[in-house]
């Protein structure tokens, strides 16, 4: 299943079109089948374009939370910062409010003034006391009036500190408030991008498990349509067979009918071969007794008595052999004769050897297809080798002759 799976992944969209086109072409499949395939494949494929569509939003979402985290990360560190100059100037106004004012340092100065003025009037008598104290007062007063200005500058320049710095409170107090906005957004954009992230994690789940579930659905109907293509190959395969034998069976009920047809005729070819024997016999006895008679008749002509057998030396010819002999030839037959010197073959010249031929046939109408050849030929290759002395000669009735150099 897993190398399945992995082919089936190769395979595209017009593969698998194709696949369905020559399935169809070849009868394989029919069309509510491919009806199902086509419906599974696109169904495979929208839900493969949803899942590309939720890798892309957890890529989008996943760069987002990441470039949220940087963002809060620095806004927390700015809200450090923040904090920690709130707690620097809450510490400076801390200690500018603990730093006594310019009416406690006036009362101390006069306080110390008085217990310095009593020191020196005890030490000195009352005639300089006197003197001094018109020159004391005339310093005091100097002193006073200097000491006045300097604690109002003081004071002005304290007031206009207090101011800026009850602004820069304010301004710090202001970007804290908007920083904790800033960080609360954050944080809510933060959740929000997580429970996306989560809700298309669970539906990228889904699809997988959907699109596993169609896989597997596709990989059963590809299974189902296996077995149904091994069933119709079985089927097909027996069906051939059985086209066969009863091709055979009919060829071999054929072959009875054509056999028993042949046999009935030849039955019938031999009752006229037997009938056709009987009577060449009876007409060889016949032209027998005629040969004779002409024989006779050519021995009176020529003056010789009839016992003569022709063994005359003054005849030069010498007759080596004689042979006689029926056949009972049927129609489309070939046969052949051997005939040879034998024991005359040493004492003879085979140059000056002839051949006599002589044969009838009954009925007289039939027709004979007749070859003398040299040699011994009995086949059918021989027949094509042979030297042919007469070849391819027709006889009607009976024929004879005689043939030279039949035995060089």
């Amino acid at each position: 299943s897993n190398t399945r799976s992995s082919k089936s992944k190769m395979y595209t969209l017009d593969d698998a079109n194709e696949e369905l086109s020559q399935l169809i072409i070849s009868g394989k499949i029919s069309s509510d089948d491919v009806r199902c395939l086509k419906a599974t494949l696109k169904e495979h494929i929208s839900l493969k374009e949803k899942v590309e569509k939720l890798k892309s939003l957890l890529g989008r979402s996943a760069k987002s939370q990441r470039e949220a985290k940087v963002s809060s990360d620095a806004a927390q560190k700015r809200l450090a910062q923040a904090m920690r100059e709130i707690e620097r100037l809450n510490k400076k106004l801390d200690k500018l409010q603990t730093r006594p004012s310019h009416l406690d340092l006036l009362m101390d100065f006069e306080t110390n003034f008085d217990k310095a003025l009593l020191s020196v009037g005890q030490s000195g008598g009352e005639d300089t006391a006197a003197a001094e104290r018109t020159s004391f007062k005339m310093d005091d007063n100097q002193e006073s009036s200097n000491l006045d200005t300097m604690l109002l500058q003081e004071l002005g320049e304290a007031k206009s500190r207090i101011e800026k710095l009850e602004t820069l409170n304010s301004a710090m107090m202001s970007r804290s408030t908007q920083l904790e906005v800033g960080t609360k957004t954050l944080e809510k954009e933060r959740d929000d991008a997580r429970n996306l992230s989560k809700r298309q994690q669970m539906e990228l789940r889904m699809a997988k498990l959907e699109a596993e579930q169609a896989q597997r659905a596709l990989m059963d109907k590809v299974a189902s349509l296996e077995e149904m293509q091994i069933e119709i190959d079985l089927v097909s395969k027996a069906s051939s067979k059985a086209c066969v034998r009863a091709a055979k069976g009919e060829e071999a009920a054929n072959s009875l009918k054509t056999e028993k047809n042949h046999i009935q005729q030849l039955e019938s070819q031999v009752q006229a071969l037997k009938e056709w024997a009987l009577a060449s016999a009876e007409a060889k006895q016949l032209m027998k007794e005629r040969c004779r008679i002409l024989e006779n008749k050519l021995k009176v002509q020529q003056g010789r008595s009839l016992n003569d057998t022709g063994d005359d030396k003054s005849n030069p010819e010498k007759l080596l052999f004689q042979k006689h002999g029926s056949r009972v030839v049927g129609a489309g037959d070939i046969s052949s004769f051997v005939i040879n010197l034998g024991e005359h073959a040493s004492i003879v010249d085979s140059r000056f050897v002839i051949l006599r031929w002589k044969f009838d046939s009954s009925p007289g109408d039939c027709t004979i297809d007749f070859n003398i050849m040299k040699g011994k030929c009995e086949t059918s290759s021989d027949f094509a080798k042979a030297d042919y002395l007469i070849k391819d000669r027709v006889i009607t009735g009976g024929a004879g002759g005689e043939t030279e150099g039949a035995f060089n």
